[in-house]
């Protein structure tokens, strides 16, 4: 696996200081934690896609009878930054997940306690390289490390590990622990999760080799402006959706947790407006927490 982009941080710029950063996390825990309607699972029928936003990177799909979350993050605290919204699970709670997919390391992506109290059928954690020791007592059945461009097949869908522009260090100095997006593919179509990530050629490349139905692509944490090395904007989303020519964007890190200078309400109103200005209002599916849809068949 290629490791030029392993130790790569947000970097500084002239709106950046650790203690007005701090003091912004810190007054996030005055706002009051909303708790999002609860709604029943989405009914996901043969060949169509169900996608469920839980909230910030922690998404629910479903395809093919196979169930998978992303990310898994259920804390209603990280450290000094408190959720402002509560995880939109489903009426019921989860359901058993066969994949557990994770992106990279960073604790508001990768929350060890909730791997544990996840529940599970034979669940299979499939993780970037060199994050298998943080879940490995979490009471899976597997814990498989992908490195860029490896696979792994269960249940009749193939997970690949596809390269991203981002950094994958848990703590603070270099650990070379990985990141990666993941390509979901089964009969009923194809899923692209990257993770976090910033904007990169890459996706018009994704765009050209693989038939993407659904893009699931981070639209918040990008000021001040040198987030924008790991992260996208709106806009950087809207262009990788196209660069994907995906048949539906749906939007994600955005209003969970306030890890960054914009509004928590700029992101979804931001992306909203690029679709309704290039006419694609009907291919943006932006969920609230814990809502869920089933995307139809090619």
């Amino acid at each position: 696996m290629s490791s030029r982009l392993l130790t790569q941080s947000p970097g500084v710029d002239a709106e950046f200081s650790i203690p007005r950063y701090l003091t912004h996390l810190a007054r996030s825990n005055l706002a009051p934690t909303l708790t999002p309607p609860s709604r029943p699972r989405v009914c996901v029928a043969p060949g169509e896609i169900g996608v469920t936003f839980i909230g910030h990177a922690t998404v629910l799909i479903e395809m093919d009878g196979v169930t998978m979350l992303t990310d898994p993050v259920l804390a209603q605290r990280l450290f000094v930054v408190k959720r402002i919204v509560a995880p939109g699970l489903p009426a019921g709670g989860l359901p058993e997940v066969d994949l557990v997919l994770v992106s990279h390391g960073h604790h508001d992506h990768l929350h060890v306690p909730t791997h544990r109290r996840l529940p599970k059928r034979d669940t299979i954690a499939v993780v970037a390289q060199n994050l298998g020791d943080l879940v490995g007592s979490a009471g899976y059945a597997r814990v498989v490390e992908l490195g860029w461009g490896n696979q792994l097949e269960h249940k009749g869908i193939k997970i690949t590990a596809l390269e991203v522009n981002h950094w994958g260090t848990r703590g603070l100095l270099p650990d070379r622990r990985g990141y990666a997006g993941f390509l979901i593919e089964g009969p009923s179509g194809r899923v692209f999760f990257p993770g976090d990530t910033a904007y990169t050629p890459l996706f018009r490349e994704y765009g050209e080799r693989f038939a993407i139905d659904v893009a699931v692509l981070p639209i918040g944490a990008y000021q001040p402006a040198s987030f924008r090395r790991v992260h996208m904007n709106p806009e950087d989303a809207w262009q990788a959706f196209l660069d994907l020519r995906a048949r539906y964007l749906v939007p994600i890190h955005w209003g969970t947790f306030v890890l960054s200078y914009e509004p928590p309400d700029e992101p979804p109103r931001w992306i909203c407006r690029l679709a309704e200005e290039s006419g694609r209002e009907s291919q943006l599916a932006l969920l609230e927490h814990g809502e869920g849809r089933a995307f139809p068949p090619r």
